[in-house]
């Protein structure tokens, strides 16, 4: 099977957790596979982990801050490039920050953090990547 017959997900906030869970699976049922996580050390664990896994799947790893455009759109123009795919079939918006405190305790820092990862990043990946989602299925 060549790589763009195949489903392409991109799984944010995958370094660790149940993202990293979700790309596993998606990876061992023969999904490309993005990881994408801020944190380096996470997505070079996470792509080594899945290679060693399975070879069903191909997986590529990108550091990525789902808040900021410019770098989800590019790792969106990324994964089109990587698995020659004009389709992004699966999105998994699951990056998210939580600071276990009282609200009044909450520096205006953190408050923009939370905003940007949990909201703002899935409000960039669904519009970025909406020209490319299969939208047919969804119609369906």
């Amino acid at each position: 099977m060549r790589q763009e017959e195949k489903t392409t997900a991109i799984v944010t906030g995958s370094g660790r957790g149940i993202g990293k869970e979700t790309a596993v699976l998606l990876a061992k049922k023969g999904v490309n596979v993005v990881v994408c996580s801020r944190t380096d050390s996470e997505v070079n664990s996470v792509v080594e982990e899945i290679k060693k896994l399975t070879s069903k799947s191909n997986v590529f790893g990108v550091n990525c801050d789902v808040g900021i455009p410019s770098q989800v759109n590019s790792l969106i123009r990324s994964t089109i490039d990587k698995f020659g795919s004009e389709t992004l079939d699966i999105l998994v918006n699951n990056a998210g920050v939580a600071f276990n405190k009282k609200l009044i305790d909450t520096t205006e820092g953190e408050w923009d953090q939370t905003t940007n990862t949990n909201l703002k990043g899935a409000f960039l990946f669904c519009k970025g990547g909406s020209s490319s989602y299969d939208c047919k299925r969804i119609e369906s």
